[in-house]
């Protein structure tokens, strides 16, 4: 007995057009409104980054500071304190800092550009050096951070979430949103030279984080047509 053997089904390669096909891809913008989703020339899903999404709607933030060495001490410090009460949560985006010896006791080492950036959380904000006031990425937009942010003397180490040390002296580290400080928390950021022979130098540091809300929106859904033909019934209703 044969047996008819027939080749897998193949459906031909096919792309939606605009002009022949009524679906729609949408997606809820951060602005609460719903937008077109962006796509290439070749068809395929075009994504900004978080953080050039948050700038865009204004809660793109950064703080930077620097510490003259060693006047200033060793190292710097910024806590980022979420209020208990606040309905906004942070993500960490970046953190970029550098050291410039200018001159040392004794010889060269070649080691005085070492140095360590930590990121943990802390129990306490201590000693406050001075309250910074976070800059919106977004030139002319009226948003705040909703955090209290400030530079250190001195504070206390909790569970540490990320530590690096950079020989070069200089350090771009991307957090992409991956470290999150909710409402009631404490986070420490701080960056420190080892190195105890500088005489004059400075060591610097910026801070980007975004803000969004703690919940998201109830968003109301509009009722859609159910059972075939009701696409049409409604298309023609509107069209009398």
């Amino acid at each position: 007995m044969e047996q008819n053997s027939y080749p897998p089904y193949k459906p031909a390669p096919r792309y939606l057009h605009c002009k022949t096909d009524s679906i729609l891809s949408c997606g809820h913008g951060i602005d609460g409104r719903a937008r077109p989703v962006q796509v290439d020339t070749e068809g395929a899903v075009s994504v900004l980054p978080n953080a050039a999404t948050y700038a865009q709607a204004g809660w793109l933030f950064s703080i930077n500071h620097t510490n003259l060495l060693p006047p200033d001490g060793q190292f710097l410090a910024f806590t980022f304190e979420n209020p208990v009460a606040n309905d906004k949560v942070m993500y960490l985006e970046q953190v970029s800092a550098g050291i410039f010896v200018n001159e040392v006791v004794g010889v060269r080492v070649n080691n005085e550009e070492t140095i360590e950036l930590v990121v943990a959380q802390t129990p306490q904000v201590q000693d406050v050096d001075e309250t910074l006031t976070p800059v919106n990425n977004l030139l002319g937009s009226p948003n705040a951070s909703t955090l209290l942010v400030r530079t250190v003397d001195d504070f206390n180490l909790g569970p540490i979430l990320f530590r690096a040390i950079h020989p070069s002296g200089e350090l771009t580290q991307d957090f992409r949103g991956r470290i999150i400080l909710p409402p009631g928390y404490i986070l420490l950021i701080y960056v420190i030279s080892r190195v105890t022979n500088i005489s004059n130098g400075q060591l610097t540091a910026t801070v980007t984080w975004w803000e969004r809300p703690v919940g998201k929106k109830n968003r109301k859904r509009k009722p859609m047509p159910q059972g075939e033909g009701e696409q049409e019934k409604v298309i023609k209703e509107k069209g009398n």
